[in-house]
């Protein structure tokens, strides 16, 4: 099977051993005294996930056992179903259909979920194993992902899975147990709010496992596990959360050895483990979620809500309140728009240098400030685009004429961008150019994806590309309080405040600094003594490149904010910890 059609369709088989836990979680919970027992796999490919729920039941009930799969691949299904049969269970049925269409049989009214199916019943089942596919919205399609939609009642950005996982619920009987092993995006993004809404509304969850940067998983996602029981009155017991991560341990902190971060979840472990794959932090808590689960899930314990009521207490207001957070240009055809070697072009083919701009990317960040030298020789964009009348226009070509000249050579490569020419704007623009007039303003740029925090501050004009993200201060706002924003973004305060309320993590933990988080960072009060020192500090360090000077200047900086936020006591353990991740 080639890469790209295991893309397009979202096909990644799960491993043998994350497919025996998610198995083992679902047969610790499920519950069916007498009868057939009728497990379901929507996406079941070669059959790996049904084969593990039947090992970890006990054999005594295999005899109870109906496997049910459906998958559109027929080669697959005809594995699967000589695998299957192989065990010694009631009943095999794998169907090469698709799940999805037959799913949407109920949503029509017509007879009743998958009334037309091969087995010509209606399907009730008693527990859900899956890994569905996990197809994005962009490669869907917008009129695939409008279709489901519509079909499955769905609201907000639609992917593949969130179809799956409306129609597995929907099959479920009452105190029947679904295990999802899906990406752990849609636990803090913004446009997996409509899974979690989903997962909330029509289950009672008892587990979710984010298994980040574990490795377990050969796709290029970072897998979670949702673990939930269709039940018509809520429990209202608290979902258990665990998650596990690469790490370093800090100085003291033992790290015991296990097979596998799977068998330290498996022995209840909490704190550093040692595996052959690394060092892996396993936190544990329970689940945190908003009513209307816009907001990220994340983990809680009476540690995490302690502390985040302390810092409740000492926020005055968020990064949103005072700044305009916004991502860089993203001018879908940057071979064309930004180069190195604009000078080496022709004279005749070289745009005209005032349309020309120093560009800001991840590539020459620098924590606090950016010396001019470090975009010497780097990339520049064309940008065209200008204000006119207080408003953004796309320049006139006949203004330009090189400019018109090297774009016209390039304009089959800009006119296959349909969707620029769709939303009605001209072949030759970038697709998101933000608002000119803002470029000159100082402005507090960062990186898109970064393993520490590297907020510095731009007054050059440079155009902020998009793998990064930039703030500007909205009307009326002193300038100090971009420097607080500098100072509480690149502290290990913030770190810890993201981890705890985010944790939208990478692999090697890398962060992603978007506008959904940054937006929420919190600031203190900045009309405080403290506040105002924090404020003097920043603008040493701005006024120096001293190096030594610039380290205890850092350090004091970050002492001070801690302080801010009624944390001092958690200065020193949060500086040797760092220290020793370092």
């Amino acid at each position: 099977m080639s890469v790209t059609h295991q893309k397009k369709h979202g096909i990644h088989y799960t491993p043998t051993d994350l497919a025996a836990f998610l198995a083992e979680q679902i047969v610790e919970r499920l519950s069916v005294a007498v009868g057939d027992i009728v497990v379901l796999d929507p996406a079941c490919g070669d059959g790996g996930l049904l084969k593990a729920f039947v090992d970890a039941m006990p054999k005594n009930a295999y005899h109870r056992l109906i496997l049910v799969g459906y998958d559109t691949d027929r080669e697959a299904v005809a594995e699967a179903s000589k695998y299957l049969s192989e065990l010694e269970v009631k009943a095999v049925e794998v169907n090469a259909a698709d799940f999805l269409a037959l799913a949407a049989v109920e949503q029509a009214g017509d007879g009743g979920l998958f009334a037309h199916q091969p087995v010509n019943r209606p399907l009730q089942v008693d527990a859900v194993i899956s890994n569905p596919p996990y197809v994005r919205t962009q490669v869907l399609g917008a009129a695939e992902a409008q279709r489901l939609a519509q079909q499955f009642g769905l609201s907000g950005r639609v992917d593949l899975y969130h179809a799956f996982a409306m129609a597995m619920t929907s099959v479920l009987k009452p105190e029947g147990v679904i295990g999802l092993l899906t990406s752990n995006r849609f636990l803090v993004t913004k446009a997996g709010a409509s899974m979690r809404k989903l997962l909330r509304d029509r289950l009672d969850l008892e587990a979710v496992f984010d298994l980040g940067d574990t490795k377990l998983f050969e796709a290029a996602v970072l897998p979670a596990i949702v673990i939930g029981r269709r039940t018509k009155e809520r429990r209202r017991q608290p979902c258990g959360f665990a998650r596990a991560y690469e790490a370093r341990p800090s100085e003291g902190e033992e790290a015991p050895f296990c097979s596998s971060v799977l068998d330290a979840l498996r022995a209840g472990r909490d704190g550093m483990v040692q595996t052959s794959s690394g060092c892996f932090r396993v936190e544990r808590g329970h689940l945190a979620a908003s009513a209307d689960c816009i907001k990220p899930w994340f983990l809680a314990s009476d540690h995490v809500n302690g502390w985040m009521e302390a810092v409740a207490a000492n926020t005055h207001c968020r990064f949103v309140d005072v700044a305009e957070i916004r991502v860089g240009i993203k001018t879908t055809a940057d071979n064309v728009f930004i180069r190195e070697d604009w000078d080496a072009l022709d004279d005749a083919q070289r745009p005209e240098a005032l349309l020309l701009h120093p560009l800001l990317t991840h590539h020459v960040a620098q924590r606090w400030s950016l010396e001019q030298s470090a975009l010497v020789g780097r990339k520049r964009v064309l940008y065209p685009h200008e204000v006119r009348d207080g408003k953004r226009y796309a320049i006139r070509l006949g203004d330009y004429p090189r400019a018109r000249r090297y774009l016209e050579a390039n304009r089959k490569r800009l006119e296959s961008r349909t969707y620029v020419i769709e939303g009605g704007r001209n072949w030759y623009e970038i697709w998101v150019p933000q608002d000119p007039s803002e470029w000159f303003k100082a402005k507090v740029v960062c990186p898109d994806i970064s393993l520490k925090p590297c907020f510095f501050l731009d007054r050059s004009g440079a155009i902020v590309n998009g793998d990064c993200y930039w703030m500007t201060l909205r009307p009326g706002i002193s300038e100090d309080w971009l420097l607080l924003i500098m100072a509480v973004a690149n502290s290990t305060f913030i770190e810890k405040f993201y981890d705890t309320r985010f944790h939208n993590k990478l692999y090697s933990g890398r962060r992603r600094f978007i506008t959904q988080y940054t937006s929420e960072f919190p600031l203190p009060d900045i009309s405080r003594p403290p506040v105002q020192d924090i404020i003097g500090l920043v603008q040493d360090m701005l006024a120096t490149k001293d190096q030594d000077t610039r380290s205890r200047l850092e350090t004091a900086i970050d002492k001070h904010i801690w302080q801010a936020f009624g944390l001092g006591a958690e200065i020193l353990a949060t500086a040797i910890s760092h220290a020793v991740a370092g």
